[in-house]
């Protein structure tokens, strides 16, 4: 996988590459318009902005830094504030303040064609008393990490330990899970799932699920909505839509809006093969105004709902 990453920082490219060790990493620059907001919205806006141009998987960094007793300044404003009031302005401000903590806050936006995943972490510690005179990265002559006795600078002229951060680790995590695919199916008011009612140990879960499976290698997304829907349902579909993705613990699902074409809807596959008391399988054609009173894990409820509107609207 090649994965772009907006920067020409080279500590941050260097971190990246020590984490993502199994991805290509490319920096890229743009002359991106950076609005003024909460540095989360900052970061979407410029990874938006950023894939709009090349139509790539790529990712943005952007870091605040927050000091809690002057109610978190100066946020998404630490670079305005690194080039104007410095670290000795900080330290004026703070002079006399005996409450010193303060954050970094990393956000990490990966985008691609389905859409933005944000991965945040902090960094928690102190403002010091005085600062350290080297030529450093913002801030790392003044803050002290909550596992350090001294300033940044003090360990790491470069900066690197600073953007050695988790945000990386959970990109890497997302990227690596099991990647399934869900097709959301109308006829009229009513939608395709799949009744489940299966054993776990001593307890007998029930409850729905909508049709979809996991990626096979080689598979795109799409192909495999179509094949699981044919094999789950025995019915063909198009996609009409895609929808959205939810991150979970072991796995990544993506949800699309699809059209029924032909054939008679009746179970099939391995939910009709293993179909036993203890792991049952039954279709169900559900009306709409009965589907947020159903059981459905994850945001298969919002997504149908969101679904059905669009339906509405073809």
């Amino acid at each position: 996988m090649k994965l772009y990453f907006v920067t020409s920082n080279p500590h941050k490219i260097r971190a990246a590459k020590t984490i993502l060790n199994n991805i290509e990493i490319q920096s890229i620059s743009f002359d991106l318009p950076e609005i003024q907001d909460t540095s989360l919205n900052v970061a979407i806006k410029k990874a938006e902005d950023a894939f709009s141009k090349i139509k790539e998987p790529l990712i943005v960094l952007d870091s605040a830094f927050q000091i809690k007793t002057l109610n978190n300044f100066p946020d998404a404003y630490a670079s305005y504030v690194e080039h104007t009031l410095k670290e000795d302005g900080i330290l004026k401000l703070m002079a006399g303040v005996t409450d010193r903590r303060a954050s970094y806050i990393d956000t990490l936006v990966y985008i691609d064609k389905y859409g933005y995943q944000v991965f945040t972490d902090e960094i928690k510690g102190v403002i010091a008393l005085q600062k350290l005179e080297n030529d450093a990265e913002p801030y790392d002559n003044i803050f002290i990490n909550n596992k350090s006795k001294y300033p940044v600078s003090y360990y790491d002229k470069k900066g690197d330990k600073l953007y050695i951060n988790n945000t990386y680790k959970k990109l890497k995590s997302f990227l690596e899970k099991r990647q399934s695919a869900r097709g959301i199916t109308f006829f009229q008011d009513k939608v395709l799932l799949l009744k489940r009612r299966r054993r776990d140990k001593d307890t007998i879960l029930e409850y729905y699920a909508i049709p979809g499976g996991g990626r096979e290698e080689g598979e795109t997304l799409e192909d495999a909505v179509i094949r699981e829907l044919k094999e789950e349902t025995s019915i063909n579909v198009q996609i009409d839509k895609y929808l959205r993705r939810e991150e979970y613990d072991k796995g990544v699902c993506y949800y699309y809006l699809t059209t029924y074409q032909d054939g008679e809807i009746k179970l099939g596959g391995e939910e009709k093969e293993q179909n036993n008391p203890d792991n049952y399988y039954e279709i169900a054609l559900v009306d709409i105004k009965e589907v947020e009173n159903l059981k459905i894990y994850g945001i298969g409820v919002e997504m149908i709902l969101e679904a059905y509107k669009i339906y509405q609207n073809k």
